[in-house]
């Protein structure tokens, strides 16, 4: 990582309290806007992602716009659905928080940076990406696509996750990411290849190949062993344990991305 991150470790008392606020606002707002995003996308309710306004699952009555507020709409309503009283999901308050907390490590370590804005943006599409393919076994091709050219434009220009191997072997930015796309999307593709040559039907799914590759393409090719020899781990772990019904398919794609999250807060852990 090189000029992107040249903001370490800030101090967050260097911001006002209207700037705290804000900021706040902010990542829980992403992690709002991410939970709608999942509910609009998910194939059982097929909703544009900008209309309807939001409104309850259970009674379909448009939400007021103070119960919009991340968070405290949750609590004014105690947690209820102001007009029917069913329970809301506990997932909303979960994604908000989630994305307080990670927004206030990027903001401690890179401040208000355009470094903040991408990572973020990589974590918003692996947030959605992880339960949407856990929950329906579903991985938009736009989500990947954002995350291929997130993956591209950022390590070319910025070289975001370039790392010494890559300096060593003097292996140009785009290339690095060019490489990572294609050794991600044809390794899962060749092992499915096999499968369906040996078993007469899909084992991975099509857009296992795509999530691979636009994780090449952030990361780099050489960090897909890892990754996947950490997703696999992940998944032999779901599978022993989980008290599911998994007979037929595991969310590949879900083990991926987790293990991407893992990769990525290492490096994080290490660059920053």
């Amino acid at each position: 990582m090189n000029s992107i991150n040249n903001s370490i470790f800030i101090n967050l008392n260097s911001f006002s309290n209207i700037e705290v606020l804000l900021i706040s606002l902010f990542f829980l707002s992403v992690g709002s806007f991410c939970s709608s995003v999942i509910f609009r996308l998910a194939p059982e309710n097929d909703l544009n992602l900008f209309k309807p306004r939001s409104f309850c699952p259970s009674c379909s009555k448009t939400i007021h716009i103070i119960n919009l507020i991340p968070l405290l709409g949750f609590l004014i309503q105690k947690g209820k659905c102001k007009f029917c009283r069913v329970k809301i999901s506990k997932f909303y308050p979960f994604s908000e928080i989630f994305f307080l907390l990670f927004g206030v490590l990027l903001i401690a370590n890179y401040g208000i940076s355009l470094a903040t804005i991408i990572y973020t943006t990589i974590i918003l599409c692996f947030y959605i990406l992880f339960f949407l393919d856990y929950k329906y076994f579903y991985l938009p091709v736009s989500i990947n696509i954002l995350l291929i050219i997130l993956g591209i434009v950022f390590n070319a220009k910025y070289g975001l996750f370039i790392d010494e191997t890559s300096l060593i072997l003097n292996i140009k930015p785009i290339l690095f990411s060019l490489y990572g796309l294609f050794f991600g999307y044809s390794s899962l593709w060749l092992v499915n290849f096999i499968y369906k040559i040996s078993k007469k039907k899909n084992g991975i799914g099509g857009g296992d190949f795509i999530l691979f590759g636009a994780i090449g393409s952030i990361f780099g090719p050489f960090s897909l062993p890892i990754i996947l020899l950490i997703g696999s781990f992940l998944g032999c772990l779901y599978f022993i344990f989980s008290r599911k019904n998994i007979d037929n398919e595991l969310p590949l794609g879900s083990f991926l991305v987790f293990s991407s999250f893992i990769y990525f807060l290492y490096n994080f852990m290490n660059f920053s």
